[in-house]
């Protein structure tokens, strides 16, 4: 297999000086560099090795795990400096136990999403494209799927539409992610009890402005039979005490459409969603469920990196680091919560690079992969944990091995089937 390495690069374009902008007067040099590559041979062996954990006698009642899509050590590292210089800390910073996770799907060194979140949520790998199927397209049970079979409630969500490859890995069973029309009808069969996001627009068919081609209102079976929410104070004003899934559908497409900036005060942020998973979850273990598992995802961190944005990525690492604060505050609260902050894999190749000036109190800020249109990358990514089981989340990791730590720090043993039916 060929795998090409980047050896050098020439600056090319700049694209703004940020000054003043936040606390200090530091300025902030966004560049996109023409790299000089080539092309090498590797060897790719299939066979994963298998990591051997710890079974801790204190066993996790909660599951929170939290993926920034696209973000590595630079994507942090730039955060942090941007919101308050070298010397601050973010949320990300405060976890006892980190590990680094390797990234790669079956089939290439470079990952896609939907192989890499299918690694978390079934231990194994698969081709890109595929979701919670094999390489050769036998169907993997998900985490959402064995949780519920042993008593637990599960909630997904997204700052991307609900759909979406990362999301999608924890429940749907298809060999493209782009299959939309079935990932959906098997997020409404499934038994996940909480679905929050966007994307209306793949619960209606094309005749009604969505993009079903199966002619199916999905959305009209949701209102139905189950409970539907589309803005944020309809989320905030929720009774807690009526059975049913919930879906918070609460774009057409994703949150915060740069087009749509008239609606983002009607949409929730990631950390308003992750607090309604954890009293919705509160609400099914008083009904009999004996924990939760809940993935959010902030999901375009990814996206700033295609499009090389250094602005759009601070803030959508704003609102992914305030979600991992709440998450924190709740594992340190409840003492019974497993908290596990990674990523599905890097993108953009950022760089943050001195300007040839040393005493400079100033940072560049390099994408590195393509001009525009930035790429994912190989590099390793970081594996934050706090809670019962976070031992287990230190040195090497393969992103399978996220999924048998995970399993590793519950009370799984004996099966009591799906809680959730109320």
């Amino acid at each position: 297999m060929k795998i090409k390495l980047v050896l050098g690069g020439i600056l090319l374009v700049v694209l703004g000086v940020i000054s003043g902008f936040y606390a200090s007067t530091s300025s902030v040099v966004q560049t996109i560099p023409e790299k000089d590559s080539t092309v090498e041979d590797i060897s790719f062996s299939k066979l994963v090795p298998v990591k051997t954990f710890n079974q801790s006698e204190s066993k996790a009642k909660n599951v929170i795990l939290l993926i920034g899509d696209g973000m590595s050590i630079s994507q942090i590292t730039g955060y942090r400096i941007l919101k308050g210089g070298p010397n601050s800390r973010i949320a990300m910073d405060k976890f006892p136990y980190t590990g680094i996770v390797l990234t790669h799907s079956h089939d290439a060194p470079i990952t896609d999403s939907a192989s890499s979140a299918t690694a978390y949520s079934t231990g194994s790998k698969t081709n890109n494209r595929y979701l919670g199927m094999d390489s050769d397209k036998n169907y993997l049970e998900n985490l959402t799927e064995k949780l519920d079979q042993h008593g637990f409630v599960s909630s997904l969500i997204a700052t991307s539409e609900i759909s979406h490859a990362t999301p999608a890995a924890f429940v749907a069973h298809v060999e493209s992610r782009w299959n939309t029309d079935e990932i959906s009808s098997q997020i409404f069969d499934s038994n996940v009890a909480v679905l929050l996001g966007g994307g209306r627009k793949i619960f209606l068919p094309e005749s009604l402005g969505g993009v079903r081609k199966d002619n199916r209102n999905l959305l009209e079976e949701i209102k139905s039979s189950e409970l539907l929410v589309t803005t944020k104070n309809e989320l905030n004003e929720f009774n807690m005490d009526q059975p049913g899934r919930v879906f918070g559908l609460f774009s057409d497409d994703h949150l915060r459409d740069i087009e749509t900036p008239d609606n983002h005060s009607k949409e929730p942020s990631l950390s308003n969603m992750l607090q309604f998973a954890i009293d919705r979850s509160a609400y099914y273990q008083g009904k009999g469920c004996k924990g939760f598992f809940i993935m959010a995802e902030g999901s375009q961190v990814d996206w700033a990196g295609h499009v090389n944005n250094l602005d759009y990525l601070r803030r959508e690492m704003e609102d992914l680091d305030g979600a991992v604060a709440l998450a924190l505050e709740h594992a340190i609260q409840s003492k019974d919560t497993l908290v596990i902050v990674t990523a599905d894999h890097e993108t953009g190749g950022l760089l943050l690079e001195s300007d040839g000036i040393y005493t400079k109190d100033s940072i560049k800020f390099s994408f590195n992969t393509a001009i525009g249109q930035g790429n994912h990358t190989g590099v390793p990514v970081p594996v934050y944990a706090y809670g019962p089981g976070a031992e287990n989340f230190t040195g090497t990791l393969d992103n399978t091995d996220i999924y048998r730590a995970i399993l590793a720090s519950l009370e799984i043993s004996s099966s009591s089937g799906s809680c959730i039916k109320y």
